[in-house]
């Protein structure tokens, strides 16, 4: 059996033709019944918690199948979140009726549009569409902004959780996204790096987890990896954008995006890892060819939370990366302006939490003017309050030397930063107190 489930601002309506062509071109051969699943995602009111609790009871009444690996999902945009919150909620991986999972420009990591959907702009365009009227998805679209709490606790369960969740023998997930923008007025919604409404890295599912150790020796930091558990694949397809993909708006534009879907929802435990490697194949073909289109180049998001060793948010700091000379005490003004202003392109600060933060890299970029030619790159922090100016309680932050500085190889680079891909930063500093805060007298 094949479901498909639509993501914000939609309905069911614009995958039937996506439904029908999957059974019309024998890509699901075997497929009895096309389930179409449709939910409410404009209504300020509903939560995701709210829409996996009801994914759960509309397959109960329609008596799905709940057996291990009997179902294979297609999902467009925000039905992925939906799926996996369902999937982690209900179901534990061997349990997990998922078999094969197909995400088609999937927002795994959010969208740059979801905090503009939720100003006055979108309240009027979008909303008209809500059967209550000016309703835009508040709680939704707070799941879908980039470095959204949400999404960074939803990778922890299923990503670098305890148990692996994706690969042979448990959930074969596929992710497929387009790297061209909109046309028309709908352009508007274009920016770099996006298929018009995700970008192309916050759609990928296999994140790496980094944490920076600022706590423990503020003046050497420490630095540790954790790669994604299980095996996902992915492929980014020149000329689709966010609808064409999903074979809405006159699609699919490229002549291999059927049969990319037809193999994603054929492949088997055996063959999923030759797939994934052939998909890594496409995909580098596809940077190498568009590496010279600033829209169609390579980037990373990259989400940085940042708390101190007491377990609380820390809201207001700078984050920077720069170059240094090659005695390595001094600033490299040159190479930093070029990290600056050709590399990092973006920064979006969560809405309802500034510890959380999105980055956007451009890795084409930075592999061709730092990585090839084997030159490194520092990370310093600042945070406020600042403990020499409160003279109570802060952290000592400010400045280069004053929080130490994390040396990035050209080989720690590479391994740092990966094109199409999102990364997840966990910085941890000491707050400190000074003995103005707390004295105790003795009775003369």
């Amino acid at each position: 059996m094949l479901v498909i489930i639509h993501g914000w601002s939609d309905t069911y309506r614009s995958f039937e033709r996506l439904g029908k062509r999957l059974i019309a071109d024998g890509i699901m051969p075997n497929v009895k019944h096309v389930r179409l699943g449709d939910y409410v995602t404009l209504d300020d009111d509903v939560t995701f918690d709210d829409l996996s609790y009801a994914l759960q009871a509309a397959w109960k009444k329609e008596r799905l199948p709940t057996a291990p690996r009997s179902v294979d999902i297609v999902i467009h945009s925000t039905g992925g979140l939906v799926i996996r919150h369902w999937m982690i909620t209900f179901f534990k991986p061997e349990t997990n009726p998922i078999n094969r999972l197909l995400m088609l420009a999937p927002a795994n990591f959010g969208s740059p549009l979801a905090h503009k959907g939720r100003s006055f702009f979108g309240r009027v365009v979008k909303g008209f569409k809500s059967s209550r009227l000016f309703h835009t998805g508040t709680h939704i679209l707070k799941g879908l902004e980039l470095a959204s709490p949400f999404s960074w606790d939803l990778a922890q369960q299923d990503r670098f959780g305890s148990e692996v969740w994706y690969g042979p023998g448990r959930v074969l997930c596929t992710v497929l996204v387009g790297t061209s923008g909109y046309t028309g007025i709908a352009a508007a919604a274009n920016e770099k790096g996006t298929d018009g409404t995700v970008r192309v890295s916050t759609a990928h599912l296999n994140p790496l987890l980094v944490r920076f150790d600022f706590a423990t020796d503020p003046q050497k930091p420490k630095l540790s990896l954790e790669d994604a558990k299980g095996l996902t694949a992915f492929a980014r397809i020149p000329n689709e954008n966010h609808s064409t993909i999903a074979l809405k708006d006159n699609g699919p534009k490229n002549a291999l995006t059927l049969g990319l879907i037809k193999d994603a929802l054929q492949v088997t435990d055996e063959t999923f890892p030759a797939f994934v490697n052939r998909l890594e194949t496409f995909s580098d073909t596809a940077r190498t060819n568009s590496s010279s289109n600033s829209h169609t180049q390579a980037y990373q998001n990259t989400v940085v939370r940042l708390t101190d060793d007491m377990d609380a948010f820390v809201t207001d700091y700078f984050l920077e990366i720069f170059a240094k000379d090659k005695l390595f005490k001094k600033v490299d003004n040159r190479l930093t302006r070029v990290v600056q202003e050709e590399i990092f392109e973006k920064v979006h600060v969560y809405s309802d939490n500034s510890a959380y933060r999105s980055l956007l890299f451009n890795t084409t970029v930075l592999n061709e003017k730092v990585v090839t030619l084997g030159l490194p790159l520092f990370v310093s922090l600042t945070a406020m309050p600042d403990i020499s100016q409160t003279k109570t309680v802060g952290y000592s932050t400010f400045g280069y030397d004053d929080i130490g500085s994390i040396k990035l190889t050209s080989d720690r680079l590479q391994k740092l930063f990966h094109p199409d891909r999102t990364v997840l930063i966990d910085i941890k500093i000491h707050r400190e107190q000074t003995e103005k805060v707390f004295k105790i007298f003795g009775l003369s």
